[in-house]
């Protein structure tokens, strides 16, 4: 009898983990990038034509710092950029469809977005020199 709460223990323990697990991989796996905190509003920045903006906007949290950005057309917003680890970045519009994020082109009339979490470091594409980024005003 003295060996049934061991093996309860056990067991709990297993379980336990197992549920634990399983939510740090549903967490980082289908996490989906319109579920971003909100953040305080840093700058926008129109495209050429004045018919779509990118909204930046900075998250500060016990975790540290993050950035997320959000692309307005019409009354239609979405988020297409996220890193975490930056309290800033460096935006500008290559044509009326294609913005660049700290180094990152993006197709975002068409759908393209960036997330860091998808197992991408834009340090490691060398997108970022030391990774200081600055924000255009």
């Amino acid at each position: 009898m003295k060996k049934v709460p061991i093996i309860l223990i056990y067991v709990l323990t297993v379980v336990v983990t197992l549920i634990n697990i399983f939510y740090m991989i549903r967490g980082t796996v289908f996490s989906d990038i319109n579920d971003l905190p909100i953040g305080k509003h840093y700058m926008s920045c129109e495209n050429p034509e004045n018919t779509a903006r990118i909204d930046m906007y900075r998250i500060e949290n016990k975790l540290g710092c993050a950035v997320r950005c959000e692309l307005t057309v019409g009354k239609t917003t979405r988020n297409v950029f996220w890193q975490t680890g930056i309290s800033s970045a460096e935006i500008y519009w290559e044509d009326n469809k294609n913005v660049n994020i700290n180094g990152v082109s993006l197709d975002v009339v068409d759908g393209g977005f960036y997330d860091c979490r998808r197992g991408i470091s834009l340090f490691q594409e060398g997108a970022i020199e030391g990774g200081e980024t600055t924000a255009n005003e």
